[in-house]
């Protein structure tokens, strides 16, 4: 896993390990995923082979955690608010690119990639994806134990329903995502989804 590779890394070494993630991350920009080698973010980064591959057996390997630091969600720090609401936002807040022209492109290139390369979809599953859906979840199992949503409603299922339509406007319409879109997304579709089996006194509701 990414914690791992982070764990085995001398301080001495974090910044070279940036370097070529950064390398990746510009191949990625330039050529796409298809055409990107790994001989070629060896160049770019001015490392060694032995490096690349001590840390990252293959490309799909590299890419992913590439978009790892390029989201900035290496580590994931579940908020804690109290209330279902605020924490949803503030997850959803942490998924958006930092610089969005550059980040979507890579993002927009990795969705297509993932459709022809089984294994790049797995990683990109399991350690993109996968991430924020389990960080969602744990935020609404937080919220059934204090009543603000039902034990009968089924979690698992509403899960993507917000991100769905986030991915959807990210990736496929020339529409922003700002603060009050995903305010919206919260308030609008996941909220009322969540809690349509919640009695209307339950914490949470106003």
């Amino acid at each position: 896993t990414p914690q791992a590779v982070a764990a085995r890394l001398r301080r001495s070494d974090l910044a070279r390990h940036t370097e070529i993630l950064g390398a990746t991350l510009a191949e990625l920009q330039e050529a796409g995923y298809d055409r990107m080698t790994m001989d070629a973010v060896v160049r770019r980064a001015g490392a060694s082979k032995a490096t690349l591959y001590r840390h990252w057996p293959n490309k799909a390997e590299l890419v992913v955690a590439a978009i790892r630091h390029m989201r900035g969600d290496a580590t994931e720090v579940l908020p804690d608010t109290g209330r279902l609401r605020d924490d949803l936002l503030a997850l959803l807040t942490g998924t958006q690119p930092r610089s969005a022209d550059d980040q979507l492109c890579v993002m927009r290139g990795m969705v297509s990639a993932c459709g022809s390369d089984p294994e790049l979809a797995s990683a990109f599953f399991e350690q993109v994806v996968n991430t924020k859906r389990l960080a969602a979840l744990e935020l609404m199992r937080r919220a059934q134990t204090r009543g603000e949503v039902s034990v009968a409603t089924d979690i698992q299922f509403l899960v993507d329903a917000a991100p769905a339509m986030l991915i959807f406007r990210h990736l496929l319409t020339p529409y922003p995502v700002d603060e009050q879109y995903l305010a919206r997304l919260v308030d609008e579709v996941w909220l009322p989804l969540l809690t349509a089996n919640t009695p209307a006194t339950a914490p949470g509701h106003p």
